[in-house]
C-alpha cells in the first residue's frame, strides 16, 4: 500500500518530539534527583577528572583530554557507559551542580585512562585550571535527533537528485524496476560467476547474486549467526571491482561500521572511516578519516597551522593585557578559516577517491564531511543492522544515493526507544518491517545457514521465527563444551542449552531505594555457581559471557550474595 511521504515525515517528526522529551526528561531526573557520586556508579558520569592536555583537532576544534585526578591509583577511569560521540557537560565537581556547569562538548575519544572531548571555539574562553577537579556527566545528545529531522525535512521537499525514483519505489508510489542483467552473474555468460570470498554457503551466493541485480532495492534477512555481515561485505566488493561502484555503507551503531570495515580491508577495496570509532582497533584507526588526513600530501602545513592555533592559545591564556588577547583571538580566528580551508580540500580528494565510505547512519549527515561530496558521488547506500535503527535514520544514508541494499533481521527486537508512546504510535516500525510488508518476499533473500550455535539452540528461533528454514552448520550443529581441548565431561559440559525455572522457589526480586534497575540475588547465586562448575571444569573465563538485562543483576551476579 503507497505511503503519503509528507504524512509519514509529519508523524515521524511527532513521535520523535515524544522521544525526545521522554529522553530530556530522564536525563533531567536523574541530574536533579540522584548524587553525583550515584551517577557514576551507573556510568553517566565521571569525577575527579583533570586536564591532561589540550590541542587543536579536525576544523580547529579545541580538544581536551580528562584523566583521573587521585594520587595513587593505577589511572585507569571508572566503569562507564560514555563512549565517541556523546555530548557530555563539563563542570567543576566541588560547587553547586547548576553553578557549577562550564560547556559541554562531544566525546571524540575513550580509552581506559582518558576521554577527549572536543569543543567548539567557545572554549578559547575557558582559562580555567587544568588540576579542576572536573566533572563529566553524559547529556541527551540532540544532535542526532536535529540530523534525523533534518533528513526527514530533505525527504519532503526532495524533488530531483540521485534518490528520487528510490524514494517513490519505498514509499510504494511506483513498482520495482525489472532486475538488470549484470554479467558475471547471467546464466551462459561470457565472463564466469567469481566470488571473492570462496566459502559463502549457496544462500549467501544467492542473495548477493540478487543484490546486485536489483535496481532500487534489496533486502537481505540475516537471522543470527548466518553470516549477514559477510554476505553484505561480498555485495560491496562485488559492486566495487565489477560494478565500479562508489559504495556509502552504513550501519546503527559503530561496532556495527567497525565489522565492515574489518573485512573491507581484508578485501583490498579503498575504504574510509568517518566519525571516531568506538573500538580502538589498529585497522579501523588506519582507514579513519583522522588517519588517512593525517598521512594525505598537505599535512605539514595543516599540521603547523594546528600548532600555531595551539600556540596562539597559550598565549591567550597567559596573557593579562585585554588588547593583546583581543588580537590573539582574532589571529586564532584568521588562523582556523586558512586550517578549514586546507582540511576542506584535503578531505574532499580523500573522500572522492575511497571505494567505500564507511559510517554510522547520522554520521554520514550533510553537516558532516560527506558536506563536501557531490550528491550524486555514490551509487549505492547499503545499511547493516538496519533492523536495529529507527527509520527515520536511515533516510540519512538513503538520500544520497539511487539504490540500496537492506540487511537485518526485523524479527530480533526493534531498536531501543524510551517513550512507550511513542513506540506505540509506530516509531517501533522499522525501514525493513516496513518494506516487508509493501514489497512481500520478492523483494527479499533470506539466509538459512547458521554458524554459530549448536542445533538445539537455534530449533526454537528456526521453528517460531524463521518458518523451520534454519539449518545448522556441520561444524557447530552438535558441538558441546566437553569436546573443547582440556574441557572435562560434566554435565555443565554436556548440554548445549540449560533452562532453570525459578518460579516457586522463594527467588525474590531485589529492592533498592532510589534503584531504577532491578536485581535477583536468588538467580544470582545460580548463575554464579553455573559459571563456577565451568571454571572448574577447565574452562577459562574468558570463554564465558553472563548476560543480564539490568546494571543491577551484573553487578550481583559478578559479586554474588556473601551474606551466608
Amino acid at each position: 500500500m503507497a505511503a503519503d511521504v509528507s504524512q509519514f515525515v509529519v508523524k515521524t517528526i511527532s513521535l520523535l518530539n515524544l522521544e525526545r522529551k521522554t529522553e530530556i526528561e530522564e536525563t533531567k531526573s536523574l541530574q536533579e534527583n540522584i548524587s553525583p557520586k550515584e551517577l557514576q556508579r551507573r556510568g553517566v558520569c565521571l569525577l575527579k577528572l583533570r586536564i591532561r592536555s589540550r590541542k587543536t583537532g579536525l576544523y580547529g576544534r579545541s580538544l581536551l583530554t580528562f584523566e583521573v585526578n587521585k594520587p595513587g591509583t593505577d589511572g585507569k577511569l571508572p566503569s562507564h557507559s560514555v563512549t565517541p560521540g556523546d555530548i557530555v557537560g563539563l563542570g567543576w565537581i566541588n560547587a553547586d551542580q547548576k553553578a557549577s556547569d562550564i560547556a559541554s562538548g562531544i566525546v571524540s575519544r575513550v580509552t581506559q585512562t582518558a576521554i577527549t572531548v572536543a569543543f567548539d571555539e567557545t572554549a578559547d574562553s575557558l582559562t580555567f585550571d587544568d588540576d579542576g577537579p572536573f566533572k563529566l556527566i553524559k547529556l541527551a545528545n540532540d544532535i542526532t535527533h536535529k540530523r534525523i529531522k533534518r533528513a526527514l525535512d530533505t525527504l519532503t521537499k526532495y524533488r530531483e537528485g540521485p534518490s528520487a525514483h528510490l524514494i517513490d519505489v519505498l514509499f510504494g508510489n511506483l513498482s520495482p524496476g525489472p532486475p538488470l542483467q549484470i554479467r558475471p552473474f547471467t546464466e551462459g555468460g561470457q565472463m564466469p560467476c567469481v566470488f571473492f570470498n570462496p566459502n559463502l554457503d549457496d544462500s549467501q551466493r544467492q542473495a548477493v547474486k540478487f543484490a546486485l541485480c536489483q535496481r532500487e532495492v534489496a533486502i537481505v534477512h540475516g537471522p543470527p549467526g548466518t553470516g549477514k555481515t559477510t554476505t553484505v561485505v561480498e555485495i560491496i566488493i562485488q559492486a566495487v571491482k565489477n560494478l565500479n561502484m562508489k559504495v556509502l555503507a552504513c550501519a546503527p551503531s559503530n561496532v556495527a561500521v567497525d565489522n565492515m570495515v574489518e573485512k573491507l580491508v581484508k578485501g583490498k577495496v579503498k575504504v574510509v572511516r568517518l566519525g571516531h570509532p568506538a573500538r580502538l582497533l589498529s585497522v579501523v584507526q588506519e582507514h579513519s578519516l583522522d588517519a588517512l588526513l593525517s598521512n594525505s600530501e598537505g599535512t605539514a602545513i595543516v599540521r603547523d597551522v594546528r600548532k600555531d592555533i595551539d600556540d596562539t592559545l597559550t598565549k591567550v591564556r597567559k596573557s593579562r593585557n585585554p588588547s593583546e588577547k583581543k588580537h590573539l583571538k582574532q589571529e586564532i580566528k584568521s588562523l582556523r578559516g586558512e586550517l578549514r580551508q586546507r582540511e576542506d580540500k584535503a578531505i574532499t580528494e580523500i573522500l572522492t577517491k575511497a571505494d567505500v565510505v564507511l559510517a554510522t547512519n547520522t554520521s554520514a549527515s550533510s553537516d558532516g564531511p560527506l558536506k563536501l561530496v557531490k550528491l550524486e558521488h555514490f551509487d549505492l547506500a547499503v545499511i547493516d543492522e538496519v533492523a536495529q535503527s529507527l527509520e527515520a535514520g536511515c533516510w540519512i544514508p538513503l538520500l544520497r544515493a539511487p539504490r540500496c541494499v537492506l540487511a537485518g533481521d526485523h524479527l530480533q527486537l526493534p531498536p531501543t526507544i524510551l517513550s512507550m508512546e511513542a513506540a506505540k504510535q509506530g516509531l517501533e516500525v522499522t525501514l525493513m518491517e516496513r518494506l516487508i510488508k509493501l514489497l512481500g518476499d520478492g523483494a527479499v533473500r533470506m539466509l538459512t545457514t547458521q554458524y554459530r550455535m549448536n542445533e538445539a539452540i537455534m530449533k526454537w528461533s528456526s521453528e517460531k521465527l524463521y518458518e523451520g528454514r534454519l539449518i545448522a552448520d556441520s561444524s557447530v550443529k552438535s558441538h558441546l563444551l566437553k569436546d573443547l581441548p582440556g574441557i572435562q565431561e560434566t554435565d555443565e559440559t554436556s548440554l548445549p542449552l540449560l533452562l532453570i525455572d525459578t518460579a516457586g522457589c522463594d527467588v525474590r526480586e531485589k529492592e533498592v531505594e532510589d534503584e531504577v534497575s532491578k536485581g535477583n540475588e536468588g538467580e544470582a547465586d545460580i548463575v554464579a555457581a553455573h559459571v563456577v562448575a565451568l571454571i572448574t571444569a577447565g574452562l577459562q573465563p574468558s570463554d564465558i559471557a553472563v548476560i543480564a538485562p539490568y546494571n543491577l543483576q551484573e553487578k550481583l551476579v559478578f559479586l554474588p550474595n556473601t551474606d551466608e
